[in-house]
């Protein structure tokens, strides 16, 4: 177990360091999948992307603040309820989507180089079921 605990925080790093070759702002993985959501669903709470990003809602807001920064998205207040913060993305952030997607897609080729379907067909196998395990462990300690 501990050869492969060190071989996936291996792979975590190189990806990391992959990412970090193409990233401009130094903007890391988490700021990119928060602008690629709001590309794809529009406009969302913070709670809504905490839960989708597997984060706080704090480091949400830490998050968004650097986004808002760098004129990628903004806040808006909820057109009923004026108490609802909202999170967008702007047009500048949009032109920022097509990039992080070709990073993403370039890491994933290179990642899953030489294996064949029936193989990354078995790492998802493992994975979904290591996010089993731990889910059914948080539910056990709940």
């Amino acid at each position: 177990m501990r050869r492969l605990d060190e071989s996936f925080r291996q792979v975590r790093r190189q990806v990391n360091a992959e990412w970090n070759t193409y990233n401009v702002h130094g903007l890391g993985m988490t700021h990119g999948r928060m602008l690629t959501i709001l590309a794809e669903s529009g406009p969302q709470k913070a709670s809504a992307l905490a839960e989708q990003l597997l984060i706080t809602s704090g480091g949400v807001t830490g998050i968004a603040d650097r986004l808002i920064e760098l004129g990628y998205i903004r806040r808006t207040r909820g057109e009923q309820d004026r108490r609802v913060v909202m999170l967008g993305i702007t047009d500048e952030g949009m032109k920022n989507v097509a990039l992080i997607e070709t990073v993403r897609t370039k890491i994933m080729f290179k990642l899953f180089d030489g294996m064949s379907i029936e193989e990354m067909a078995g790492g998802l196998a493992l994975f979904e079921r290591m996010n089993r395990n731990m889910e059914s462990a948080d539910e056990a300690d709940g």
